[in-house]
């Protein structure tokens, strides 16, 4: 995956405690899973817990367009994402991913996204989440567009 760069260090950790202090039993739910496990909801709702506060420093690194969409996504452990391609708007250029908690066994066409960078994806391409970790993978994402 194209590397953007490092991600701001003081803003990154900020987001990442910011994250971790909401338990995932407060994040919007979809529903259990099978073995019991929660399943949080992809969370694009800028005004949840103060999110675009804690977005900002980090889309303005990084932002050479428009933005045009932002999530949080938490894949549980154990757990995966099918292989998908997702619809985008003409206009649209790439969806940065910057992984805010993450483990070794969580991966996203195959590879690692490691803590403190931002990566750029084509998500028009076939792509796939998992996570074969003991601990969930939360990851900022959010769209750029041409201005």
């Amino acid at each position: 995956m194209p590397l953007l760069g490092p991600v701001d260090g003081a803003a990154l950790a900020a987001m990442a405690a910011w994250i971790a202090a909401i338990p995932l039993e407060d994040w919007p739910q979809q529903h259990r899973l099978a073995d019991g496990q929660i399943r949080p909801a992809m969370v694009t709702d800028l005004a949840w817990r103060g999110f675009a506060a804690m977005a900002e420093p980090i889309t303005r690194e990084f932002t050479a367009g428009r933005l045009t969409w932002h999530a949080l996504s938490c894949i549980m452990p154990g757990h995966s994402i099918p292989a998908h391609r997702d619809e985008q708007p003409i206009d649209w250029l790439y969806r940065a991913h910057v992984p805010l908690l993450t483990n070794p066994r969580a991966t996203f066409n195959g590879e690692h996204f490691a803590a403190g960078f931002a990566y750029a994806v084509d998500t028009t391409e076939p792509h796939e989440v998992r996570n074969d970790g003991a601990s969930p993978r939360i990851h900022f994402m959010f769209d750029v567009g041409a201005r």
